[in-house]
């Protein structure tokens, strides 16, 4: 696959691994699947995102083995975690039924990060970041049935429930098709009311009844991975936006469950960054992404782009 955006573009080769390694065979995934994934990994950086979050997700694993072992993940939450996790931005590529060019054209829009104005329209979005074919891109907007006045807010939160109708019964295990769509629920997006006000998940789902530390983990993933890469802050600022981001919360306000994992992403991604550090200063090659410097006056609420 091609480089399109900074780091190494991941293979399929990669995600099949990933997947493997999960307990899903990506040859049991519905192909089409299989292509958006390629899709978001040759004109994105979703699936870099998505493969780090992984990796950071195994790494946690391990340390709930070794540190608290009476509270180690069972192999249902692992696979519901990575797979979810890997998953969970298909949406990015639109909507179930859009075509190979509506797919790449909604692929295209996600790729541009740092947009500031999360209120302009999606018009005035290809005004300022597709100049050469603004007309052409707002027409293929519209024969998705979209409206090209909506705020690019109002796009961005459309992808989740994308993923949630794209995934359905097409081979990713039902368990993390639930982790996948409620990625976004602490910013009340709760595609086809999947998560109902007791936490049960309202359909089925596997053997997975509940929004339950799994799904919670994979928010946790997804906003860190976020704010360190595109938001560039530091991992103790992160960690600091994370616990205000739930303490200011109505719903997840004192969840012990949040709590817990986030004191547990806090020890777990540190311990990875100084390795990473060590293996800079003594000139060998880091295990993991390089390190992020914070951009001057950037903070967490900077994060807008659908993430």
């Amino acid at each position: 696959m091609e480089q399109t955006l900074g780091s190494p573009t991941p293979t399929l080769a990669r995600l099949r691994e990933l997947c493997q390694k999960a307990g899903l065979d990506l040859d049991r995934v519905s192909p089409w699947i299989v292509a958006r994934m390629e899709l978001l990994a040759r004109s994105t950086e979703t699936v870099s995102d998505s493969e780090r979050c992984a990796a950071l997700a195994e790494d946690i694993f391990r340390y709930v083995d070794k540190a608290k072992p009476s509270e180690r993940f069972s192999l249902l939450e692992r696979r519901t975690v990575v797979i979810g996790t890997l998953f969970s931005d298909i949406g990015k590529t639109g909507p179930a039924e859009a075509s190979a060019d509506g797919q790449q054209l909604v692929a295209d829009m996600f790729s541009v990060e740092h947009v500031l104005d999360s209120s302009m329209s999606v018009t005035r979005f290809f005004e300022t970041y597709f100049p050469a074919d603004v007309e052409q891109r707002a027409y293929r907007f519209r024969r998705l049935g979209l409206d090209a006045d909506m705020t690019m807010r109002d796009f961005w939160n459309l992808h989740s429930a994308w993923t949630l109708r794209i995934l359905r019964g097409d081979g990713v295990p039902p368990e993390a098709v639930g982790a996948a769509a409620t990625h976004h629920i602490l910013e009340n997006i709760n595609p086809d009311a999947i998560m109902a006000e007791d936490g049960r998940l309202s359909r089925y789902l596997g053997e997975n009844a509940y929004f339950d530390r799994s799904e919670k983990l994979v928010i946790l993933l997804d906003k860190y991975d976020a704010a360190r890469r595109r938001g560039k802050l530091t991992h103790a600022e992160t960690i600091d936006w994370l616990r205000d981001l739930i303490a200011k919360n109505a719903r997840f306000r004192g969840d012990s469950d949040f709590a817990a994992l986030i004191a547990t992403l806090d020890i777990v991604a540190a311990r990875r960054e100084s390795s990473q550090y060590e293996s800079e200063e003594s000139g060998t090659r880091p295990a993991i992404s390089p390190r992020l410097t914070r951009a001057p006056g950037r903070t967490g609420t900077d994060l807008v782009g659908g993430s």
